[in-house]
């Protein structure tokens, strides 16, 4: 585990990815504290975009394609999930470090019935979902077109489409940005929470594609 670590989580993505979050908590205005849940799932969805697009792609970046290829197809997916595994347990902890961050701006709370912890354990349920999802997603992608940076901008397009105000009149509560966009002053009704699971769901189904792609890659 520690191999894979050092092999996908170089210094300069952990410092750039810090400086990310960062910056974001200094030029993002927010008035109250009902609306950092959504300033911040959709600024990390995009991070996770970048940040796990090369998880397949590093071995050929590094030269080390020939000796991974040398695996079986099972210590291969291994290898990958692991990957995919540190990656997004990292995000998910730059998620909730981005949450508190935003209190520099001293937020109030919009309602009684929810004080900021109460905000802060539904996020808490919310980001997860969101972070497996955007990675997942970046990874499948970028490995499917064989190049990262066209990786990258797929996924930007449907990431665009997703935050668009037709895809969530359409989408409603089962799109991977419901949390974000549901109505904040109602988040204990829970309904968003569809949005989560499909976006698991989805993750899972090209989690389970992982060895096929692979094989396909050569």
């Amino acid at each position: 585990m520690k191999k894979e670590v050092k092999i996908c989580m170089p210094y300069y993505k952990i410092a750039y990815s810090i400086a990310f979050v960062v910056i974001l908590s200094a030029i993002q205005p927010v008035v109250y504290a009902n609306e950092i849940g959504g300033a911040v799932e959709r600024a990390v969805s995009l991070l996770a975009v970048v940040f796990c697009a090369d998880t397949y792609l590093v071995e050929v970046q590094s030269k080390r394609s020939e000796v991974f290829c040398l695996y079986n197809l099972k210590k291969q997916a291994g290898v990958v999930y692991k990957r995919l595994f540190v990656q997004v347990a990292y995000l998910i902890g730059i998620s909730l470090l981005a949450y508190g961050l935003f209190y520099w701006q001293k937020p109030v709370n919009l309602t009684e019935e929810l004080d900021g912890g109460a905000l802060f354990g539904i996020y808490c349920i919310a980001i997860p979902g969101t972070v497996l999802f955007w990675s997942v997603l970046s990874v499948t992608v970028s490995n499917l077109v064989r190049n990262r940076w066209i990786g990258m901008g797929v996924v930007l397009l449907f990431w665009i489409f997703s935050i668009s105000g037709k895809a969530t009149q359409f989408l409603k509560n089962w799109g991977p940005f419901s949390y974000g966009t549901c109505d904040f002053g109602k988040l204990t009704e829970w309904r968003w929470l569809g949005g989560k699971v499909l976006c698991v769901v989805f993750a899972g189904m090209m989690l389970a594609f992982v060895p096929k792609i692979l094989k396909k890659r050569g």
